[in-house]
């Protein structure tokens, strides 16, 4: 129950900055895609331990909500 409460705290933190760095939540489509995968690779992670709980696995979040938003940005239109 703990290990949930820490990715929580994780989640927040990382969804604070996007919002922060974005300077409004335009980044959430994107982002819900990265929460979810990263619920994902925490059921993994608590039955492989592949990542080191919890710094390699903040980092592997870090990581897949930047290259998500990145990829979002990708796509999207350039500004006239």
């Amino acid at each position: 129950m703990k290990s949930w409460v820490v990715l929580i705290v994780i989640l927040g933190f990382l969804l604070g900055s996007c919002t922060i760095m974005a300077g409004d939540v335009s980044h959430w489509p994107a982002s819900l895609i990265a929460v979810l995968a990263i619920v994902a690779m925490k059921l993994a992670n608590d039955r492989a331990k592949v990542l080191a709980w919890p710094m390699e696995f903040l980092l592997a979040a870090a990581v897949t909500m930047i290259v998500i938003n990145l990829t979002r940005l990708y796509f999207l239109p350039l500004p006239v």
